[in-house]
């Protein structure tokens, strides 16, 4: 899923010829994979992510804990019970990383003496970048499958616009999933307010979601300020055991979308 995010990289920001490499954002970084194949190609890049057992993760291994030479092992499918042909599909082990991340950092391509910035930045990703610091600092923001994880999709794209700078572009690679939507109403809920009561016990990101279908989300891009340039569908498999009878598959939506210009 990474690859049409780099080719938009490559075609609408490239790193030719520029005076410095530009800058760019990858939100729910997860173990920074995304965001290290962006620095090795000649961008400025920082990984965005909330969750703390990810960045340990991207810790480990973006700073040298293991190599091809000294893999971690481990076995993604152990606890699987279901939907295998043969026991040995659960304990199939898996040696991480299949790159090593100091050595593409070290030799990143680039124009200058130095090899471009590489940093990671945690927090909730709307706390971090709508801060008037980041405001018009960013040339990209690349996310994979992440926009879906906003409980309101309409702020991401409100703290995108106001971190790029003017023709910055937004790269997107994902279904719409929406990870915070809320249970369904049921007939005895008579009205929103009875629905919000009962389910008042859980996160209250779950009753705010708002889901959205693409056509929605393009209204709300091109009102927040950008133009999308170029979209397409296509298939992706996730976290799924390449073995087993069962496997997650999304039809996800690829854009590219450029901020306009603030006198337009």
């Amino acid at each position: 899923s990474y690859g049409p995010i780099l080719c938009a990289f490559r075609k609408y920001l490239p790193t030719v010829g520029c005076a410095a490499p530009p800058r760019v954002v990858v939100p729910g970084a997860g173990v920074g994979r995304l965001a290290l194949e962006l620095c090795s190609r000649g961008y400025e890049t920082q990984g965005n992510e909330f969750s703390f057992p990810m960045l340990l993760a991207s810790d480990f291994i973006l700073n040298g804990g293991c190599t091809p030479k000294q893999p971690f092992t481990i076995y993604p499918y152990i606890t699987e019970t279901c939907n295998l042909f043969s026991y040995r599909d659960a304990i199939k082990e898996v040696k991480i990383p299949d790159c090593n991340p100091p050595a593409m950092l070290s030799t990143s391509k680039h124009q200058g003496d130095q090899p471009p910035e590489f940093s990671m930045a945690a927090g909730e990703f709307t706390s971090i970048y709508q801060n008037e610091k980041e405001k018009e600092k960013w040339d990209g923001v690349a996310s994979c499958f992440f926009l879906d994880t906003a409980p309101n999709v309409c702020e991401y794209f409100q703290t995108i616009h106001h971190m790029l700078k003017d023709g910055g572009l937004l790269i997107n690679f994902g279904p719409w999933h929406w990870h915070w939507t809320g249970p369904p109403q049921r007939p005895d809920d008579l009205d929103l307010a009875a629905y919000r009561y009962r389910n008042s016990h859980i996160d209250k990101r779950y009753l705010d979601s708002i889901d959205m279908s693409w056509d929605d989300v393009k209204e709300v891009l091109s009102r927040v300020g950008f133009d999308i340039v170029e979209e397409k569908r296509a298939t992706s498999f996730y976290t799924s055991n390449p073995r087993s009878m069962k496997r997650v598959e999304y039809r996800c939506i690829f854009f590219v979308a450029r901020k306009r210009a603030s006198n337009l």
